[in-house]
């Protein structure tokens, strides 16, 4: 589906949300309604949803490399930059440092979203390139369902043993002797984190944190777990899809952005304190 503004957004989210709401039947029938998590790109075509970890980089000799097997190296050499500055962090909290170095643009096995869509929107539309830029959307609860088998009501401290045992397993004892206790989290595991500043509440901050298989979320699902705007109604089976895509209409961007800034969603709002500010007025005054 292409979205030229924001009114085609809303309704594409509204009428996702209607037909992926289910009832639960029985004595106490209750409507369950999805929860969507949002990531926008500004480039549909050539995005994949994947960490930076995954990506590769040049190496020697004309090599490449992925930058998941220097993952511990490039973590270790930010916390040792990095603390003179965070002194409220503990130098053996990894998570703290993942999340953190996730937040400097450091790569690492963390994907961000939010449940904000009109903030994944904003990411979609920044760059007001000619590209068609996308926002992708996952229903938190029936992606754990069917990946993970998880419980509709996570416990927070199943999802914290979880991340942390992915930390552990992936990142700590990376290329050494897998330890026989730790379990091989292969999916990656959606958890909310910490809000270490302004930034990530303003932003609804979530993150998916990669385990043990080394790929794209797109490339380790079915055609069956997509998500679509048929008319058919959907029942509460395997066959619900938990992902999918909105495209947005590169040319539509300046004006959803323009949108956007009247309902408050703009360099200011994303970025707070002195960036977002200038930002914003140097928007404000520019020529365009």
């Amino acid at each position: 589906m292409r979205i030229n503004n924001i009114q085609d957004y809303i309704n594409a989210i509204e009428k996702l949300k209607h037909k992926y709401s289910y009832n639960t039947g029985g004595f106490n029938n209750i409507v369950i309604e999805p929860k969507f998590l949002f990531r926008g790109h500004g480039n549909h075509k050539k995005y994949k949803l994947e960490p930076k970890i995954l990506r590769t980089k040049k190496a020697q000799y004309g090599f490449t490399t992925q930058f998941s097997q220097l993952e511990y190296n490039i973590l270790a050499d930010f916390i040792s930059e990095a603390k003179a500055f965070e002194k409220n962090i503990l130098v053996n909290d990894i998570q703290a440092w993942l999340e953190v170095a996730q937040h400097y643009k450091v790569p690492t096995r963390l994907l961000d979203f939010t449940e904000n869509p009109l903030v994944a929107l904003y990411f979609a539309c920044r760059s007001e390139t000619e590209e068609v830029a996308s926002v992708w959307i996952v229903n938190e609860d029936l992606y754990a369902e069917k990946i993970w088998n998880a419980p509709f009501l996570k416990m927070t401290i199943d999802s914290q043993m979880i991340v942390s045992s992915i930390i552990e397993r992936e990142i700590l004892l990376l290329g050494k002797q897998k330890r026989n206790n730790l379990i091989d989290y292969e999916y990656p595991w959606i958890y909310k984190p910490q809000y270490r500043d302004e930034r990530m509440k303003l932003q609804s901050s979530m993150f998916m944190i990669w385990g043990s298989k080394r790929c794209a979320l797109t490339e380790m699902i079915s055609e069956h777990d997509y998500m679509n705007f048929d008319d058919k109604e959907v029942i509460k089976s395997d066959s619900s899809g938990f992902l999918c895509a909105l495209e947005i209409n590169p040319e539509a961007k300046s004006d959803i952005l323009k949108q956007l800034d009247m309902l408050g969603i703009n360099e200011k709002f994303i970025y707070p304190g002195l960036e977002g500010i200038g930002k914003t007025i140097a928007k404000k005054y520019s020529a365009d």
